[in-house]
C-alpha cells in the first residue's frame, strides 16, 4: 500500500479541485487522469447548458418543489467549480428580490424564470444533457474523493498470498 500523506487532507484537496489530493498523495497518474476526466466532463456540461444550468436557489424543497435544484446537490461535489453557484445563491437569498445583489455580472447567479423558460425552448436538450453531465461530473469526484480518502481499492496483495483451503493447494497428512 503506498504512503497516502494525510488522508483527510487529500479528501479535501480531492473535493476542492478533483484530482489534487491524488497529486499530493504522489499518484500522479491518477490524479492527472480525475483532474482530466471530471473537470473535463463539467465544463463540456457547463458549456452545453450555456453556463446557465449550475446555480443554487435557497428554497424549501417541501414549499417549492419547482424551484428546488436536486442537480445542485450532485454538481456541488465537483469543489471549487461549482462554489459560485452557492455563494451567487445565497447573496441572492439574502438580497432585495426586486433587485437581488450578485458578484461577477451575475455568473453562476440562479437565472430568471424567463431567462430558464427561453434556454428550454431554444436549446431543451443540450442544457438537459449538459446538466446531466455536470451531475455526473460530481458524482464521480465522489469516487475520487473516497479515493484519496481510502486509498487504491487494489494493492496487489491477492498476488501475495494464494487463497487458503484450495483444493489444488498440496496439503500434507500424518
Amino acid at each position: 500500500m503506498p504512503d497516502l500523506k494525510n488522508r483527510h487532507l487529500a479528501a479535501l484537496l480531492t473535493w476542492l479541485i478533483p484530482g489534487l489530493g491524488q497529486l499530493y498523495q504522489g499518484r500522479t497518474g491518477k490524479g492527472i487522469l480525475f483532474l482530466i476526466c471530471v473537470l473535463g466532463l463539467y465544463v463540456a456540461g457547463f458549456a452545453l447548458g450555456r453556463y446557465q444550468n449550475v446555480f443554487w436557489i435557497w428554497v424549501d424543497p417541501r414549499l417549492d418543489p419547482e424551484r428546488f435544484r436536486f442537480s445542485y446537490l450532485a454538481q456541488v461535489f465537483v469543489g471549487l467549480p461549482a462554489l459560485p453557484a452557492l455563494i451567487q445563491g445565497t447573496l441572492v437569498s439574502l438580497s432585495d428580490p426586486e433587485h437581488p445583489f450578485t458578484l461577477m455580472n451575475g455568473f453562476m447567479a440562479p437565472p430568471s424564470v424567463e431567462t430558464l423558460n427561453t434556454l428550454q425552448l431554444t436549446h431543451g436538450r443540450l442544457v438537459e444533457i449538459g446538466t446531466i453531465y455536470t451531475m455526473v461530473a460530481g458524482l464521480l469526484n465522489i469516487l475520487a474523493i473516497y479515493d484519496a480518502l481510502c486509498g487504491p481499492a487494489y494493492t496487489g496483495l491477492e498476488e501475495d498470498h494464494p487463497p487458503q483451503g484450495d483444493a489444488a493447494s498440496p496439503t500434507t497428512t500424518q
